[in-house]
């Protein structure tokens, strides 16, 4: 009987396990797609590439000084720009290998200071040995794109070489002014990144006559518009020239010009002038080629520019 008992516990306890375990297994299958339902995480967003850089704008073939005239640029906001000027007064024509070609000549040398204290203005002076000018001036910068470039540009001229208001012989009095001020719009357009013309339409309200020769002391209300031509020839080499109308209300001799060929290296620059135009000034360049000077006559000079990034 005891063997019997055994026997039914053992048959009813592996029973139990059968029981429990069909018992799990619906619940596992059911588990299961519960897990599989779960919907698909989205693939990882990729970051979108950084938008590169705008290239620099291409650098036009002058500086803030083309040779005589204003260029529509202005240097970086801090920079502190040096120019030296240098123009032999002996006519190559007149000179030879014993002149060293005009180079022992006398010259007219000029000196100028400009700085620029916020984005887009320029201030400084000039000093030309010319009649002992002093030229202030301040150049501004209009907000154009692209291509083409625009600044305006006013100063005053003071003169102060001595005896050029002295009346001339048989009058009793002279009208003569020693100040004078300028205004010049400056407009420029840059041809395939390698060429740039510019217009500098000019006022002037006063200018010298030379002493001893012209008709007149001075010259009032004038009026011109120079243009100039810039061209990159090398990475590091320019060719510019300048043409001035002549002024018939000034006595002018003919229509001026001037050539330069410009070498560059960082913050420097050194320009090789040639041209019957040997004036610098505002004042006195706007009368083109003065009064008993030879329109046909050419001289020799340099521009030397250092600038400094004090900023």
């Amino acid at each position: 009987m005891r063997v019997t008992m055994t026997r039914i516990g053992r048959i009813l306890l592996l029973a139990a396990t059968a029981v429990l375990g069909s018992a799990a297994l619906p619940a596992q299958q059911t588990a299961q797609p519960q897990q599989t339902a779960q919907p698909p995480q989205p693939p990882q967003a990729q970051q979108a590439p950084e938008p590169a850089e705008p290239a620099p704008p291409p650098k036009p073939p002058e500086g803030s000084v083309i040779i005589n005239l204003p260029s529509s640029d202005v240097p970086r906001e801090g920079t502190l720009s040096l120019l030296f000027t240098h123009r032999f007064s002996q006519a190559l024509q007149d000179s030879d290998i014993h002149s060293l070609f005009s180079f022992d000549s006398g010259a007219d040398i000029g000196i100028g200071l400009w700085y620029a204290p916020i984005h887009g203005l320029d201030v400084g002076f000039y000093r030309s040995s010319n009649l002992d000018v002093y030229e202030l001036s301040a150049k501004y910068q209009l907000p154009f794109q692209g291509a083409l470039h625009a600044a305006v540009r006013a100063g005053a001229d003071f003169r102060t070489e001595k005896n050029l208001d002295q009346p001339l012989p048989g009058q009793a009095s002279s009208d003569y002014s020693r100040n004078g001020f300028f205004v010049q719009g400056i407009v420029s357009y840059l041809i395939a990144d390698r060429a740039r013309f510019t217009l500098v339409p000019t006022y002037v309200s006063e200018t010298s006559g030379q002493p001893f020769s012209t008709p007149k002391q001075s010259y009032k209300d004038l009026f011109s518009v120079p243009v100039a031509v810039s061209i990159r020839v090398l990475r590091s080499v320019n060719v510019q020239g300048e043409v001035y109308p002549r002024l018939g209300r000034a006595d002018s001799q003919g229509v001026g010009w001037i050539c330069a060929i410009e070498k560059t290296v960082p913050n420097h620059r050194f320009a090789f002038t040639v041209g019957n135009v040997r004036t610098t000034t505002v004042d006195q360049y706007i009368g083109s080629v003065p009064f008993s000077f030879n329109p046909h006559d050419f001289y020799i000079g340099f521009n030397l520019v250092r600038q400094w990034k004090l900023k």
